[in-house]
């Protein structure tokens, strides 16, 4: 089982964490997984910041059982 938290806009869409089973390889397919269940993750992909177990992760890291894996959308202004 992982443990997800969520950051910024995604908490209002989530709320504060989720707790979710299945077998995740890596970051990528873990935010596939959550863009079928909210679109917006989908469109937001490109500015998502990843962290597992407090420490920052991209697409491509890999996922355990048990892991905390924490959501932030990258701040955005002009």
């Amino acid at each position: 089982m992982l443990k997800i938290r969520f950051y910024g806009k995604l908490r209002e869409i989530f709320g504060e964490s989720i707790e979710v089973e299945g077998k995740f390889k890596n970051i990528e397919e873990l935010a596939n997984f959550l863009a079928e269940k909210e679109k917006i993750i989908e469109k937001l992909k490109d500015y998502l910041l990843f962290s597992i177990n407090k420490r920052q992760a991209d697409f491509k890291d890999k996922i355990n059982d048990g892991d905390e894996i924490a959501i932030f959308v990258t701040p955005t202004g002009g």
